[in-house]
């Protein structure tokens, strides 16, 4: 083999060990219980539980009005895109009366955190319900 192929084969073995490493970093900084809810639940923020079976990482988030009416609960597998993203595909119930009533949906959605936001939000977040209607955060916070 000529040291051309020989370096090539060496920085792209070092660069798939890198981005595994910073893989396996990312999916570690989820794990853990997270403030989560949606804005139009006024009683305050629920709980996700984000950890890890067999290698994957997986969420249980819930938040309910304080009467128990109102609610928002995403179970589902995470894969983390970056530092900043990750989808869930799994499942998505929301019940908000003043707003866009009965969601239960499969999903596969994306949380982005932006800027210095100490939040991941949902991305596709218009469609959940119409942006005429309602414009909905749903959020997991660091």
């Amino acid at each position: 083999m000529t040291t051309l192929k020989i370096t090539f084969i060496v920085l792209f073995g070092l660069l798939i060990a890198m981005h595994s490493d910073t893989d396996v970093k990312n999916a570690e900084s989820l794990i853990g219980t997270h403030k989560f809810g949606i804005q139009f639940i006024y009683d305050g923020y629920g709980t996700a539980e984000i950890s890890e079976v067999d290698g994957e990482l997986y969420i249980k988030g819930s938040q309910y009005s304080e009467d128990k009416e109102e609610y928002v609960l995403l179970e589902g597998k995470i894969t983390v895109i970056d530092e900043r993203n990750f989808t869930v595909d799994g499942d998505l119930k929301l019940f908000t009366e003043g707003c866009c009533g009965l969601l239960d949906r499969k999903v596969t959605y994306t949380f982005r955190k932006t800027g210095n936001r100490k939040y991941y939000r949902l991305k596709e977040r218009d469609d959940l319900c119409s942006p005429y209607t309602c414009a909905y955060y749903l959020d997991i916070f660091e």
